[in-house]
Formats: C-alpha cells, sequence, structure tokens
C-alpha cells in the first residue's frame, strides 16, 4: 500500500503502470505497445519453470511413500499431506483457469472469436476424485488485431467511474484472497500427535495476521506468514501521477490499459510462485527413510527378448537406483541348472552369458540386498534367445535422424564380415567411414527417411537384410547453465558474482554428447532492477550485466541466450536461477 514497504509484485505492478501510463502519453505505436507481448512471454515462460519445478516436488510424494511401503511405516502422514498437496494443485488449476477465462473474454470482445488455445484446455482432480475442467493456455498475444485497444480493458474491469470500478474488476482481487485464504487453512490446519489440534482462521486483512497464527503451529507459522502475504493484493495502489490519490486495485491494473497490457497482468497473477512455496511446505511434513543409492537408471525388462512376428511382448519399464559403491552378490544357474540350487555360482558383479547355441534359454537365481544393515536374498530370472544371423541397422543415438547433423549409423549383419555390408537410403544421404560405419544426413524439413541394409556372399551375391525407418526432427533445445547452476535452480550469492560467462550444452540426459552449441549473443535481467545486461559471442556477460548480478541477492536472474548448434540454425534459450 501507499506510504508502506511494497512486495515484489506490487512493486511490478506499479511499474508495470508507470511504464503503460508513459507509452499512453505519447501515444505509442502498435509496435511499442507490442513490448507488452514480450513481457507477458518471459512471465508465461518463469511460470511454465516454476510449474515443472512443482511437478518434481509432487514425484517426490512418491519416492517417500515407496520408501514408507518398502520399510512398512507409517502411511497415514503420507496420504494427509499427500492428499492436501493435490487439492493444492486442484485448486490452482481452477483459480488459473479463473483468470484465463476471465483474459479469453476480453480478447474475445476485441477479436470477436475465442481465444483458448487448441491444447488449451484440460482436467483438474482433487484428492477425492472431484474432476473440473480448466482453461490452461491461451492463444499468442502477438496475433491480437487489436493490441492497442483500452476501451475493452477499462469497460470491462473498471467502468465509468475508476473511484468505484465494477464488481467485475473487485472480483479478480477478492478470488486470489479466497484461493489465499483457503490455502493456507489446509498449510496450518492438522493434528499432531494424539490431542493437538492446530488451526488457522484467515483474518479480514493482513493486519490481523499476527493474530490468526497463534492458533498455528509456532513452527509453521513463518512459511504460512509468508504464503499470505505473497498473495495479498492491496485494496488501493498508488496512481502513479504527480498528486494523484490512491485508487482501487482494478483501476490501477487495468483503466486505460491495452489489451495486451491487461494480458500481462493476467498472467503475471498465475500463482505458481505461491504454489510451489506451499508444495514445498506440505513434502517437508513427510519424514521417510533414505536408502544409500548414487546413481538412478531407467530399467527395462521383460521375459524373453525374442518373438516371433505375429506374437506379442510384456515390457516393463522402471527406474531402478542403486548404490555404485557397494557390489551386490549374486547366486544363478543356468538353464538345466536353475533346478537345482546346489549347482548354482555365486559372484559378484555382473553375469555373462554366451550364445553358444541358438535358441531359448533361462538364467535363474538370488540377489543380496541390504535390509536395515543385514543382508537378505531377492529371487530373481531372465530369459533370452540365441537367435540365427540376420541384418539388423544399429545406430548408437537412437531410432532418429537429426537434421543438418552428421548421424552416426552403423550397419550389421550376423554370420557376415562387416566389410561385406553396405547402406542405402531413402529421404537421406549416407557416406561411408568403413567396416559398417555410415554418417547420415538429412536435409531441414524432412519428416521420416528409411535405411537398408544388405551383405555380399562368400559366392559374391548380394542378399537384402531389411529395411529401417527413422524418424526425422531438429536437433534438441540445448541446455543453459551459470555457474554450473541449470534453469529452476538455486545459486549462492558468491558464485553468482564470481561467475561471468553463461554456456550451453546437450542435456546429459541426451544421447547426442558429441554436439556442441555455440553462444551468439543474448541478454541478462534481475527481477526488481530496472536495466539489460548484454551476453556477447561465447557467452561472455558485459560489465552491465555483471553490475545487474552484483545486486541480485534474494532476487532472480533471468538469461536470454540466442545459440547455434552443429545444423547451423540460430535458436533462443531461457534460464532462471534464484540467488541466495
Amino acid at each position: 500500500m501507499a506510504g508502506g514497504k511494497e512486495t515484489p509484485r506490487q512493486k511490478m505492478i506499479g511499474m508495470m503502470y508507470l511504464v503503460l501510463t508513459a507509452l499512453l502519453a505519447l501515444n505509442v505505436s502498435k509496435q511499442i505497445v507490442a513490448a507488452f507481448v514480450t513481457l507477458n512471454d518471459k512471465l508465461d515462460a518463469s511460470a511454465t519453470i516454476i510449474n515443472n519445478k512443482n511437478e518434481d516436488t509432487h514425484a517426490e510424494f512418491d519416492k517417500k511413500r515407496a520408501a514408507l511401503q518398502a520399510t512398512k511405516g507409517d502411511m497415514k502422514l503420507l496420504e494427509l499431506w499427500q492428499g492436501k498437496a493435490t487439492d493444492l494443485k486442484y485448486e490452482t488449476a481452477v483459480l488459473v483457469s479463473y483468470l484465463l477465462t476471465e483474459c479469453n473474454e476480453m480478447i474475445k470482445t476485441s477479436e470477436g472469436k475465442d481465444w483458448i488455445a487448441e491444447d488449451g484446455k484440460g482436467e483438474a482432480v482433487d484428492s477425492k476424485g472431484t474432476k473440473a475442467e480448466v482453461v490452461t493456455k491461451l492463444r499468442p498475444l502477438m496475433e491480437i488485431n487489436g493490441m492497442d485497444n483500452y476501451d475493452i480493458p477499462t469497460n470491462m474491469f473498471v467502468g465509468g467511474n475508476p473511484n468505484s470500478p465494477v464488481q467485475r474488476g473487485l472480483d479478480i482481487r477478492l478470488k486470489v484472497h479466497e484461493y489465499r485464504d483457503k490455502i493456507a487453512v489446509m498449510m496450518a490446519t492438522y493434528t499432531q500427535g494424539k490431542d493437538k489440534n492446530w488451526t488457522f482462521t484467515p483474518p479480514a486483512d493482513e493486519t490481523g495476521l499476527a493474530e490468526a497464527l497463534k492458533t498455528c503451529n509456532p513452527a509453521d507459522t513463518a512459511k504460512i506468514a509468508q504464503f499470505y502475504k505473497a498473495l495479498t493484493l492491496p485494496e488501493k495502489l498508488h496512481a502513479h501521477e504527480d498528486g494523484a490519490a490512491d485508487m482501487p486495485w482494478p483501476s490501477v491494473i487495468f483503466d486505460h490499459a491495452p489489451i495486451v497490457a491487461a494480458a500481462a497482468m493476467f498472467t503475471s497473477l498465475k500463482l505458481k510462485n505461491a504454489e510451489s512455496m506451499a508444495t514445498e511446505y506440505m513434502l517437508g511434513k513427510v519424514e521417510a527413510p533414505v536408502f544409500n543409492f548414487n546413481k538412478i537408471e531407467p530399467l527395462a525388462f521383460a521375459r524373453t527378448g525374442y518373438i516371433n512376428q505375429g506374437d506379442s511382448l510384456d515390457l516393463s519399464v522402471m527406474i531402478a537406483a542403486y548404490d555404485s559403491n557397494e557390489v551386490s552378490k549374486i547366486k544363478y544357474g543356468i538353464d538345466g541348472d536353475t533346478a537345482n540350487e546346489a549347482n548354482w555360482k555365486e559372484i559378484s558383479g555382473k553375469i555373462g552369458l554366451y550364445g553358444d547355441s541358438p535358441g531359448m534359454h533361462k538364467v535363474k537365481g538370488q540377489i543380496g540386498v541390504k535390509e536395515k544393515g543385514e543382508l537378505s536374498w531377492k529371487p530373481w530370472e531372465f530369459t533370452y534367445t540365441v537367435g540365427q544371423p540376420m541384418g539388423v541397422v544399429a545406430q548408437p543415438e537412437l531410432r532418429v535422424l537429426y537434421w543438418g547433423y552428421d548421424n552416426k549409423v552403423e550397419g550389421t549383419a550376423s554370420g557376415y564380415d562387416p566389410s561385406s555390408v553396405t547402406l542405402s537410403g531413402s529421404g537421406v544421404s549416407l557416406s561411408s567411414k568403413g567396416n559398417g560405419a555410415y554418417i547420415a544426413k538429412v536435409d531441414r524439413g524432412t519428416r521420416t527417411a528409411s535405411i537398408s541394409v544388405s551383405a555380399k556372399k562368400d559366392d559374391g551375391t548380394s542378399v537384402s537384410l531389411g529395411k529401417f525407418d527413422f524418424v526425422c526432427k531438429p536437433m534438441p533445445p540445448a541446455e543453459i547453465k551459470f555457474a554450473g547452476v541449470k534453469s529452476g535452480e538455486s545459486i549462492q550469492y558468491t558464485a553468482a558474482r564470481g561467475t561471468n560467462k553463461v554456456s550451453v550444452s546437450i542435456d546429459p540426459s541426451s544421447p547426442l554428447q558429441s554436439v556442441t552449441y555455440t553462444v551468439t549473443g543474448g541478454s541478462v535481467y534481475v527481477s526488481g532492477i530496472p536495466g539489460e545486461g548484454k551476453i556477447g559471442s561465447g557467452g561472455t556477460l558485459d560489465s552491465k550485466a555483471t553490475g545487474l548480478i552484483n545486486q541480485s541477492k534474494g532476487k532472480t536472474i533471468i538469461f536470454e541466450v540466442n545459440y547455434k548448434g552443429p545444423d547451423g540454425v540460430g535458436r533462443i534459450g531461457t534460464m532462471t536461477c534464484k540467488v541466495k
């Protein structure tokens, strides 16, 4: 409020209003007003990053569930707080849907058509199974023809008297506060032990917050207060005009605001930061045992590795977590020995399986797993098939060909000399590197390609051994890092100050580990601090950028990085990190 210390949200709203007033005073062109489209896109990108982080936090509940189930722990606490987290996600989706629906109605009035994206509808489900259809995404603001129209936002959300705005504008603030109060009650209300009941009754305004928190668990009050204040919108805001009195919140936000500016304000109210704060709080309420593991890998397995044409196969895929510092003990037998444990071998590490004879083979055994310090033997079994010679196409970098990239493919044929194997392609150019290795290149825009493998027999005749289809795609986006931190993660202030360069590289989870990306430029921003720094060729930050970062403690740094991959195509990537 005026005269008091403004929150970061209030400062942002004030800054946007000040810029808007200045633009209107200059009778700005549509191109300048379109700058709000860029602002909206940045806010939307930030919300997407935070939403991904929220999904990761929800996944942590399932990890704790698995740990509690494995140790036969108490599931009641988990069920309580995971249920609350699910309801939080539901309530957030419903409120965001309301905000996007209001924004859609505003744009629809201008453009004469619905502005919800084709993939912009979804379904929210709470812990009791209650479902609600929600709006999740609007079409790009850049496509709006009347982006500088300020009559529609004013009429819809303010009306004819700015000192007494219409109820529709007032309802936006009220809906946010209803959500705030509902989630704060979820966070604060629970039973501890047998008879300790903590509660929270939302106050009428922030002046009564301290009194309302007295019925909460003292260990929770700081986080509940932080959440409450983060979602408190002032009843009035300073109008940023000389001598002007404070005005009602919707009047300052929407009065004479172009449609794109009003839309950006709706985007800024998406609440993802507050949702993240509440979700992490709820996750922290569940304690679960920690297992010793330092590696997580995908694991796919089936009853057999070979099937005939027309048959089917059930493939199970899961994540395996293990401690690479401790080699497990294994007992096993193969084929005839599987029925007699006395004949089983005992080893540590991997089992070597050999294809001495064709047909199906079975391996059965036990693996030693430590549970609460004691070795426990768990049964397992595996079947595999040794087949007759056949032709295959092996591509170490997945069954995908990337545009403009030197894709490495290998042609092999069991039972044939590698020098006798040749590849030919459709929709792809191939150049031999010897011993069955090829470089495959596809043009930009190609969707599918096929590669055929053939081999020469001892008598000199050629035999076709199969044709293999490939999906063709653009190069994957790069992962942007600053001081070793990737987007969405936190960074220490000292590390941020000591770093003057951003880097781009292929995602570590991608199989294309030899790909090199090059930074060609970009910009640096710090939330709450005016100004823009530049990123030079190679990723080096200029003095303006380092100056902004030196002021970033407790704030968020935003990098917009221009870069190129081996295909020569320029791209733009965004990376944000919170400075601690």
